[in-house]
């Protein structure tokens, strides 16, 4: 740290090659949507539905360039990073509840198109947000959804190896310089410490008083320490401020500077060989650096633009151009359809010889790094090389990721919830379903297992035995609830006969009570008829006898009112 120079001068220069006649999406995400390597750069790709990355070579720095289109999720795509690695290894994250990882061709450049992606992880509920590679075990990623679950998945071992339950969805997620812990902010103003191997939260602190979102980035590496952290935020106010944090005293920060009162948030990025973090916001026509030395963090110099960030990438230390004086390099997406290059140039008299100083020792990337080790708890040690030592292999990073086994082409992890018995078949018919479609030839279920379902068979003998006792479960639970799914079938047809019936009984009491009225319209009638004869019999009492044909008619309505009366009481 003490042969760190002080960063006095340090100029952007735009260049003026673009690549042009780009379909960059327009939607917005908490990521920086630009991801680099080595060889490639990626960015989600504009089309119906969402779902595309486009991925354009470094060299083809032209208008309009060859696109390889990787496509696979089903709906927008919210972060994506290269593999830290391997040049060609891609992971990509998606409202589709997904993380898909991509091998990118090697050798043949006319490929445009890539459907089939080396696996898909899935294990979230809800969209995933952000995922980041571990930087020294090369097969461990660290993904976080808005179900507020941090998962740690093992790729190399094919299993999700942690699950931590957050108090709140993560805004941001960082890996420290040595892989064994994680910062992250959340939606509480909180930043948390994250041992994921020890599934806990080491501690937690406030960082911001504002409502947006907080990112935070670890100042650590070869000029930093390993106890610092920088993060950005809100204040009260609504201005935008940055903190520099010593995880041995959290009550004040070590440094805060408050910016302005633009409303994106500033996104860092972090250079560790000579402490210089770079920030911008999306939205910003602007990008600040500042140096960390010795405990405090002071300003650069700011980049600045008419045109703001849509999104942007930071090129890895290894591929700048060290006889430019050349200290970092960013994409910016300016109008989604170009993205231009800007350098970061320290300016020197003779550029054209190596200067030391500007370029410590970066990090060597070594395969041979497993996962097993990193799962275990074993902390590997960080590697370093002169940057003008690098062969050309190592500065494109050819090394051919380790092939993925076919039985990662696909897996489902559970749910970490166990499902209640009530959806013990529908579990069990899904589980069959997505076996069938991947194992059309094999009628056997052994590829079924408590925590992780794979389409093709790849276990080790000793772990039949377990699998067929998980199998032999879901066919006795199948078997049990038979008997209860005829049950609830006969019930279910009772049901719709007694509705019938009741729909029936329904239109025969409507005919009954229309018969009613009729009847009760008849009977008044003939009792009015009854009374006006007796009123004419008081009216003629001077004739001592009726005619026979009155009496014979007086007869008759009796007869029809007893009728009238009986018609009633069968209505009723």
């Amino acid at each position: 740290m003490n042969n760190t120079p002080h960063i006095k001068n340090l100029y952007s220069e735009p260049s003026n090659k673009l690549f042009g006649d780009l379909r960059i999406c327009t939607r917005a995400t908490e990521s920086c949507g630009i991801a680099c390597s080595t060889v490639y750069l990626a960015t989600p790709w504009e089309v119906e539905g969402g779902g595309m990355l486009g991925v354009i070579r470094l060299k083809d720095q032209i208008k309009n360039p060859p696109v390889i289109k990787m496509k696979g999720h089903t709906a927008n795509i919210l972060d994506l990073s290269f593999n830290p690695c391997y040049s060609k290894i891609i992971a990509s994250s998606s409202e589709d509840l997904t993380v898909r990882i991509w091998e990118l061709p090697y050798e043949d450049e006319n490929i445009t198109e890539i459907t089939n992606p080396a696996c898909i992880l899935k294990g979230h509920k809800k969209k995933v947000s952000i995922i980041d590679w571990n930087p020294m075990s090369y097969y461990i990623l660290a993904s976080t959804a808005f179900d507020s679950f941090l998962n740690i998945w093992d790729i190399e071992n094919e299993k999700k190896a942690f699950q931590i339950n957050m108090p709140k969805k993560l805004t941001s997620l960082k890996w420290n310089i040595r892989g064994n812990l994680l910062s992250g902010a959340c939606l509480n103003k909180n930043l948390h410490i994250i041992d994921p191997r020890k599934k806990e939260i080491c501690f937690s602190f406030g960082v911001h008083n504002g409502g947006k979102s907080v990112k935070s980035t670890w100042i650590d590496g070869l000029c930093g320490d390993d106890n610092c952290v920088l993060s950005t935020g809100f204040s009260k106010d609504n201005m935008r401020e940055i903190k520099l944090w010593d995880l041995k005293n959290t009550s004040t920060p070590l440094t805060s500077i408050s910016l302005d009162n633009a409303s994106a948030p500033l996104l860092p990025f972090y250079d560790e060989t000579l402490g210089i973090v770079y920030l911008i916001g999306k939205g910003d026509g602007n990008c600040r650096y500042y140096q960390y030395l010795q405990g405090n963090i002071h300003k650069v110099e700011e980049y600045k633009s008419n045109l703001p960030f849509r999104s942007f990438g930071f090129l890895p230390k290894q591929m700048c151009d060290i006889y430019k004086c050349e200290l970092g390099r960013v994409y910016k997406n300016e109008n989604n359809n170009s993205i231009r290059p800007i350098s970061f140039i320290v300016p020197r008299k003779n550029s054209s010889v190596f200067q030391k100083d500007l370029y410590p020792p970066i990090i060597v990337h070594d395969p041979e790094y497993d996962s097993k080790n990193w799962v275990d708890g074993v902390d590997l040690d960080i590697k370093r090389i002169g940057i003008n030592e690098l062969t050309n292999d190592d500065l494109k990073i050819t090394k051919k990721f380790k092939s993925i086994p076919q039985s990662f082409k696909s897996i489902i992890i559970q749910d970490p919830i166990a499902p209640k018995k009530s959806s013990i078949i529908r579990q069990f018919t899904k589980r069959l379903t997505f076996f069938k479609k991947n194992n059309e030839h094999d009628n056997s279920l052994e590829s079924l297992n408590g925590d992780i379902i794979i389409c093709n068979n790849s276990f080790k003998e000793d772990e039949i035995s377990k699998i067929e006792k998980d199998n032999k479960f879901y066919y006795e639970e199948y078997e049990k609830n038979k008997k209860y799914i005829k049950y609830l079938e006969n019930t279910i047809n009772n049901l719709k006969k007694q509705i019938k019936n009741k729909e029936d009984s329904t239109k025969t009491n409507e005919r009954g009570n229309k018969i009613k009225d009729n009847l009760n319209k008849f009977f008044d009638n003939v009792t009015h008829m009854k009374l006006c004869k007796k009123r004419n019999k008081f009216l003629n009492e001077d004739n001592e006898t009726w005619s026979q044909n009155e009496v014979e008619e007086t007869k008759e309505y009796e007869q029809l009112e007893q009728c009238t009366y009986e018609n009633k009481e069968i209505a009723e």
